[in-house]
């Protein structure tokens, strides 16, 4: 029987201060005929795909624990976007490996504003200080007010989304390096809109050990999956794995997504497509009257009215 005092009391309180400052990430979910609002791949796959799909599931053995370093995936990742696979940390979402990031560096943590919000959310999740850097005008990124903020605030992390959420644009490379080069921070390039830019920061991940690479599948077409990978210098990946939560890819996701990548023919038509549809909408914008539209490396366009 629950007594009074016990009624009374508010277990909230017990809950860290920065925790209940924090709003939930909003997600809207709102019946509606199309739906755009999450850059998704709109495209489902085809029937013949679909059932290559469930033959993967069928033999996955759910009694059993997934296989804790998803080899299958990684190898399959690995012909996809040419990353070795002990060079590679696989998470449940991009937003995973964020927080694992977080909690392995602590901050502070330095982001560009406005950017995608799960940087800030699980840094104040974690009790970590934020410091935001607006972006330009033109949502351009300002290397020398990073590097002067994070040198002043001591931040371990800079998070650069780029392609940057929600804006749509790269930032320069050049701009990029400049930070890499002139902070001690772990400067973590969030590429999950790679396969709609084409252009990557991998090449010279060798030559930056403060540099951490992100991607994901969701955005090429298989959100519902949930797999965000990292990678970065083997000191780091050996670090990062001491706090990778184990069997953290289940297995069923970890079957469909390797039976998925077989068909990257299939989803290398469809980004084309998307890429293509971009331009075409960006010009069909351009042309509006009180509408100002922003170049866009991703799968989304951003643009203001006047109204």
């Amino acid at each position: 029987m629950v007594t009074k005092a016990l009624q009374k009391r508010d277990i909230v309180k017990l809950i860290k201060p920065e925790v209940r400052k924090l709003k939930a990430y909003a997600i809207d979910e709102t019946p509606c005929r199309i739906k755009l609002d999450a850059m998704e791949n709109p495209f489902p796959l085809p029937e013949e795909a679909q059932v290559e799909l469930v033959e993967a599931v069928r033999h996955v053995l759910i009694n059993r624990y997934p296989d804790p370093s998803a080899t299958k995936l990684k190898e399959s990742i690995a012909e996809l976007w040419g990353i070795g696979t002990m060079r590679m940390v696989l998470g449940n979402g991009s937003d995973e490996l964020i927080q694992a990031i977080i909690l392995a560096f602590g901050g502070p943590v330095l982001i560009p504003t406005p950017t995608f919000a799960m940087y800030e959310l699980t840094a104040r999740a974690l009790s970590q200080d934020v410091i935001s850097v607006p972006l330009g005008k033109d949502f351009s990124l300002n290397p020398d007010k990073i590097i002067k903020k994070a040198k002043t605030a001591q931040a371990r992390i800079i998070f650069l989304a780029s392609p940057n959420n929600p804006t749509g644009n790269r930032f320069s490379d050049e701009a990029i390096l400049k930070i890499l080069t002139k902070t001690n921070a772990a400067v973590v390039i969030d590429e999950a809109y790679f396969s709609f830019s084409r252009k990557t920061f991998l090449p010279v991940l060798k030559d930056h050990p403060n540099m951490i690479i992100l991607r994901t599948l969701s955005k090429m077409g298989f959100a519902g999956l949930r797999i965000g990978l990292l990678t970065a210098s083997q000191k780091l990946i050996d670090q990062l794995n001491k706090i990778r939560l184990p069997y953290n890819i289940n297995a069923l996701s970890q079957a469909v997504a390797v039976a998925a990548l077989r068909r990257r023919d299939l989803l290398n038509m469809q980004i084309s497509l998307l890429i293509s549809e971009r331009q075409r909408l960006y010009n069909a914008l351009a042309q509006i009257n009180g509408v100002t539209v922003y170049p866009s490396e991703t799968n989304f366009i951003l643009f203001r009215t006047t109204t």
